[in-house]
Protein backbone atom coordinates (compact mmCIF):
# COMPACT_ATOMS: atom_id res chain seq x y z
CA UNK A 1 0.00 0.00 0.00
CA UNK A 2 1.45 3.55 -0.37
CA UNK A 3 2.05 6.35 1.19
CA UNK A 4 -1.44 7.89 3.18
CA UNK A 5 -1.79 11.67 4.28
CA UNK A 6 -2.42 10.81 7.71
CA UNK A 7 -3.90 14.29 8.75
CA UNK A 8 -6.73 13.27 5.64
CA UNK A 9 -7.02 10.06 7.45
CA UNK A 10 -7.75 11.58 11.04
CA UNK A 11 -10.64 14.06 8.94
CA UNK A 12 -12.53 11.01 7.36
CA UNK A 13 -12.31 9.18 10.77
CA UNK A 14 -14.12 12.21 12.33
CA UNK A 15 -16.62 11.96 9.37
CA UNK A 16 -17.31 8.21 10.50
CA UNK A 17 -17.42 9.38 13.97
CA UNK A 18 -20.12 12.06 13.55
CA UNK A 19 -21.53 9.33 10.72
CA UNK A 20 -22.07 6.91 13.45
CA UNK A 21 -22.79 8.60 16.23
CA UNK A 22 -26.57 9.73 14.88
CA UNK A 23 -26.49 12.67 17.06
CA UNK A 24 -24.41 15.47 17.34
CA UNK A 25 -21.06 15.18 19.78
CA UNK A 26 -19.24 17.96 21.22
CA UNK A 27 -15.58 17.89 20.74
CA UNK A 28 -14.13 15.97 23.75
CA UNK A 29 -16.09 13.24 22.60
CA UNK A 30 -14.45 13.28 18.96
CA UNK A 31 -11.09 13.70 20.68
CA UNK A 32 -11.61 10.47 22.74
CA UNK A 33 -11.39 8.64 19.73
CA UNK A 34 -7.54 9.66 19.34
CA UNK A 35 -4.63 9.71 21.11
CA UNK A 36 -3.77 13.68 20.27
CA UNK A 37 -4.12 16.11 22.37
CA UNK A 38 -7.48 18.19 22.12
CA UNK A 39 -5.67 21.12 20.05
CA UNK A 40 -4.89 19.00 17.30
CA UNK A 41 -8.34 17.72 17.32
CA UNK A 42 -10.02 21.03 17.21
CA UNK A 43 -8.15 22.09 14.39
CA UNK A 44 -9.13 19.32 12.28
CA UNK A 45 -12.30 19.70 13.06
CA UNK A 46 -12.20 23.37 12.38
CA UNK A 47 -11.21 22.84 8.83
CA UNK A 48 -13.84 20.01 7.95
CA UNK A 49 -16.19 23.00 9.80
CA UNK A 50 -14.58 25.63 6.91
CA UNK A 51 -15.20 23.37 3.88
CA UNK A 52 -18.85 22.45 4.97
CA UNK A 53 -18.58 18.80 5.54
CA UNK A 54 -19.10 19.39 8.79
CA UNK A 55 -21.59 21.83 11.17
CA UNK A 56 -21.15 23.43 14.35
CA UNK A 57 -24.19 24.49 16.66
CA UNK A 58 -23.43 28.07 18.01
CA UNK A 59 -25.49 27.76 21.13
CA UNK A 60 -24.68 24.11 21.91
CA UNK A 61 -20.85 23.90 20.31
CA UNK A 62 -21.88 20.26 19.09
CA UNK A 63 -20.87 19.20 15.88
CA UNK A 64 -22.55 17.25 13.40
CA UNK A 65 -22.34 16.32 9.62
CA UNK A 66 -22.73 19.28 7.04
CA UNK A 67 -24.82 19.78 4.22
CA UNK A 68 -21.53 18.97 1.83
CA UNK A 69 -22.01 15.46 3.01
CA UNK A 70 -25.97 15.81 1.44
CA UNK A 71 -24.98 17.11 -1.51
CA UNK A 72 -22.00 13.83 -1.76
CA UNK A 73 -24.84 11.84 -0.76
CA UNK A 74 -27.25 12.99 -3.72
CA UNK A 75 -24.73 12.81 -6.56
CA UNK A 76 -24.28 9.29 -5.54
CA UNK A 77 -27.71 8.32 -5.47
CA UNK A 78 -28.34 10.55 -8.74
CA UNK A 79 -26.06 8.13 -10.71
CA UNK A 80 -26.89 4.97 -9.08
CA UNK A 81 -30.83 5.67 -10.21
CA UNK A 82 -29.21 6.38 -13.68
CA UNK A 83 -27.49 3.19 -13.64
CA UNK A 84 -30.06 0.80 -12.89
CA UNK A 85 -32.40 3.26 -14.79
CA UNK A 86 -29.61 2.74 -18.21
CA UNK A 87 -28.79 -0.88 -17.11
CA UNK A 88 -30.83 -2.88 -19.41
CA UNK A 89 -29.78 -0.80 -22.31
CA UNK A 90 -26.10 -0.68 -21.35
CA UNK A 91 -26.32 -4.91 -21.35
CA UNK A 92 -28.35 -5.10 -24.87
CA UNK A 93 -25.42 -3.60 -26.58
CA UNK A 94 -23.14 -6.08 -24.74
CA UNK A 95 -25.15 -8.73 -26.19
CA UNK A 96 -25.52 -7.07 -29.53
CA UNK A 97 -22.01 -6.40 -29.72
CA UNK A 98 -20.37 -9.10 -27.66
CA UNK A 99 -17.97 -6.39 -26.58
CA UNK A 100 -17.45 -4.53 -23.36
CA UNK A 101 -19.97 -1.70 -22.99
CA UNK A 102 -19.63 1.21 -20.60
CA UNK A 103 -21.60 4.33 -18.80
CA UNK A 104 -19.21 6.69 -18.61
CA UNK A 105 -19.44 10.68 -16.48
CA UNK A 106 -16.76 13.62 -17.03
CA UNK A 107 -14.95 14.14 -13.97
CA UNK A 108 -12.12 17.18 -15.15
CA UNK A 109 -10.21 15.90 -17.35
CA UNK A 110 -10.93 12.33 -16.99
CA UNK A 111 -14.19 10.22 -17.79
CA UNK A 112 -15.40 8.15 -14.82
CA UNK A 113 -16.92 4.68 -15.42
CA UNK A 114 -20.30 3.78 -13.51
CA UNK A 115 -21.36 0.94 -15.28
CA UNK A 116 -19.63 -1.56 -16.96
CA UNK A 117 -21.08 -5.10 -19.01
CA UNK A 118 -18.49 -7.23 -20.07
CA UNK A 119 -18.97 -10.54 -22.35
CA UNK A 120 -18.56 -14.05 -20.86
CA UNK A 121 -16.11 -15.11 -23.39
CA UNK A 122 -13.58 -13.43 -25.42
CA UNK A 123 -12.62 -10.68 -23.11
CA UNK A 124 -10.28 -8.77 -24.64
CA UNK A 125 -10.01 -5.44 -22.53
CA UNK A 126 -10.95 -5.67 -18.29
CA UNK A 127 -12.33 -2.56 -16.53
CA UNK A 128 -14.73 -1.91 -13.22
CA UNK A 129 -16.58 0.73 -12.49
CA UNK A 130 -14.81 3.68 -10.60
CA UNK A 131 -12.19 3.52 -14.14
CA UNK A 132 -10.78 6.64 -14.86
CA UNK A 133 -9.16 7.33 -17.42
CA UNK A 134 -8.41 10.89 -19.64
CA UNK A 135 -11.20 12.31 -21.67
CA UNK A 136 -9.29 13.50 -24.80
CA UNK A 137 -7.91 10.29 -25.94
CA UNK A 138 -11.11 8.03 -25.22
CA UNK A 139 -14.49 7.79 -27.01
CA UNK A 140 -15.96 7.89 -23.84
CA UNK A 141 -14.21 11.32 -23.32
CA UNK A 142 -14.72 12.95 -26.33
CA UNK A 143 -18.65 11.92 -26.25
CA UNK A 144 -18.93 14.33 -23.29
CA UNK A 145 -16.27 17.03 -24.07
CA UNK A 146 -17.79 17.63 -27.52
CA UNK A 147 -21.27 19.10 -25.57
CA UNK A 148 -19.69 20.93 -23.11
CA UNK A 149 -20.33 24.84 -23.81
CA UNK A 150 -17.21 26.96 -24.84
CA UNK A 151 -16.47 27.80 -21.59
CA UNK A 152 -16.69 25.09 -19.89
CA UNK A 153 -14.56 23.31 -22.46
CA UNK A 154 -11.58 25.87 -22.38
CA UNK A 155 -11.82 25.21 -18.47
CA UNK A 156 -11.03 22.05 -18.99
CA UNK A 157 -8.48 22.05 -21.67
CA UNK A 158 -6.65 24.08 -19.98
CA UNK A 159 -5.63 21.48 -17.25
CA UNK A 160 -4.90 19.04 -20.10
CA UNK A 161 -1.73 17.59 -20.51
CA UNK A 162 -1.67 15.92 -24.04
CA UNK A 163 -0.11 13.17 -23.56
CA UNK A 164 1.35 10.52 -26.35
CA UNK A 165 -0.39 6.98 -24.89
CA UNK A 166 0.12 5.72 -28.56
CA UNK A 167 1.23 7.30 -31.84
CA UNK A 168 -2.56 7.94 -32.91
CA UNK A 169 -3.18 10.12 -29.57
CA UNK A 170 -4.42 13.39 -29.76
CA UNK A 171 -1.80 15.57 -29.21
CA UNK A 172 -3.11 18.96 -29.23
CA UNK A 173 -6.42 21.69 -28.79
CA UNK A 174 -6.90 22.48 -32.24
CA UNK A 175 -6.41 18.88 -33.28
CA UNK A 176 -9.42 17.72 -30.47
CA UNK A 177 -11.66 20.53 -31.10
CA UNK A 178 -11.14 19.78 -34.66
CA UNK A 179 -12.76 16.27 -33.26
CA UNK A 180 -15.36 17.51 -31.17
CA UNK A 181 -16.90 19.05 -33.76
CA UNK A 182 -17.33 16.19 -36.03
CA UNK A 183 -19.28 14.49 -32.81
CA UNK A 184 -20.94 17.39 -31.95
CA UNK A 185 -22.55 16.54 -35.83
CA UNK A 186 -22.73 13.02 -35.25
CA UNK A 187 -23.46 11.93 -32.50
CA UNK A 188 -20.80 9.30 -32.34
CA UNK A 189 -17.17 8.74 -31.07
CA UNK A 190 -14.80 7.00 -32.23
CA UNK A 191 -11.61 5.82 -30.44
CA UNK A 192 -8.59 4.05 -33.25
CA UNK A 193 -6.17 3.24 -30.63
CA UNK A 194 -5.35 6.45 -29.49
CA UNK A 195 -5.50 5.39 -25.44
CA UNK A 196 -4.61 1.49 -25.83
CA UNK A 197 -2.39 0.02 -29.25
CA UNK A 198 -5.16 -2.60 -30.25
CA UNK A 199 -8.02 -1.37 -28.52
CA UNK A 200 -10.66 0.57 -30.31
CA UNK A 201 -13.83 2.07 -28.83
CA UNK A 202 -17.08 3.85 -29.61
CA UNK A 203 -19.29 6.13 -27.70
CA UNK A 204 -22.42 8.30 -28.00
CA UNK A 205 -23.68 11.24 -25.64
CA UNK A 206 -26.63 10.64 -23.79
CA UNK A 207 -28.63 13.41 -23.34
CA UNK A 208 -31.37 14.10 -20.14
CA UNK A 209 -34.50 16.15 -20.09
CA UNK A 210 -33.06 19.29 -19.97
CA UNK A 211 -30.70 18.37 -23.42
CA UNK A 212 -27.73 18.34 -20.91
CA UNK A 213 -25.07 15.43 -22.13
CA UNK A 214 -23.87 14.48 -18.27
CA UNK A 215 -23.49 10.56 -19.50
CA UNK A 216 -21.96 8.74 -22.69
CA UNK A 217 -22.53 5.18 -23.16
CA UNK A 218 -19.69 2.99 -25.15
CA UNK A 219 -18.07 0.02 -26.69
CA UNK A 220 -14.62 -1.37 -26.41
CA UNK A 221 -12.38 -4.19 -28.04
CA UNK A 222 -10.08 -5.45 -30.27
CA UNK A 223 -9.61 -3.46 -33.76
CA UNK A 224 -9.56 -6.59 -35.77
CA UNK A 225 -13.05 -7.19 -34.40
CA UNK A 226 -14.40 -4.24 -34.31
CA UNK A 227 -12.96 -2.54 -37.79
CA UNK A 228 -14.59 -4.45 -39.93
CA UNK A 229 -17.70 -4.49 -38.69
CA UNK A 230 -17.71 -0.78 -37.52
CA UNK A 231 -20.60 0.68 -39.11
CA UNK A 232 -23.05 -1.86 -37.79
CA UNK A 233 -21.18 -1.31 -34.28
CA UNK A 234 -21.28 2.37 -34.03
CA UNK A 235 -25.12 2.41 -35.34
CA UNK A 236 -25.65 -0.03 -32.18
CA UNK A 237 -23.95 2.07 -29.74
CA UNK A 238 -25.80 5.51 -31.15
CA UNK A 239 -28.97 3.93 -31.33
CA UNK A 240 -28.36 2.26 -27.51
CA UNK A 241 -27.45 5.91 -26.48
CA UNK A 242 -30.60 7.65 -27.98
CA UNK A 243 -33.08 4.97 -26.12
CA UNK A 244 -30.86 5.90 -22.77
CA UNK A 245 -31.65 9.76 -23.18
CA UNK A 246 -35.28 9.31 -23.84
CA UNK A 247 -35.60 7.05 -20.55
CA UNK A 248 -33.86 10.24 -19.11
CA UNK A 249 -36.90 12.32 -20.59
CA UNK A 250 -34.76 13.62 -23.97
CA UNK A 251 -37.17 14.42 -26.44
CA UNK A 252 -36.28 16.03 -29.44
CA UNK A 253 -39.33 17.81 -29.78
CA UNK A 254 -38.45 19.68 -26.66
CA UNK A 255 -35.10 19.73 -27.03
CA UNK A 256 -34.29 21.28 -30.36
Amino acid sequence: MGTTIQSLERGLTILEILGNAGRPMVLNEIAEHFSLDRSSVFRLVATLVKSGFVIQDAETKQYSLGYKILQLSAALNSHSYVVDLLRPVIRTVQNQTNQNSHLAILDGDQVVFLAVEQPREHLSLHVSVGTREPSVVTALGKSLLAFLDEEELAKTLKNVRFEQYTPKSVMSASRLKKDLKAIRKSRLAFDDEEYRPGIVCFAAPVFDQKGEVLYSLGISGLREVIKPDQTRFGEIVKRAAEDASRLLGYTTRGNQ
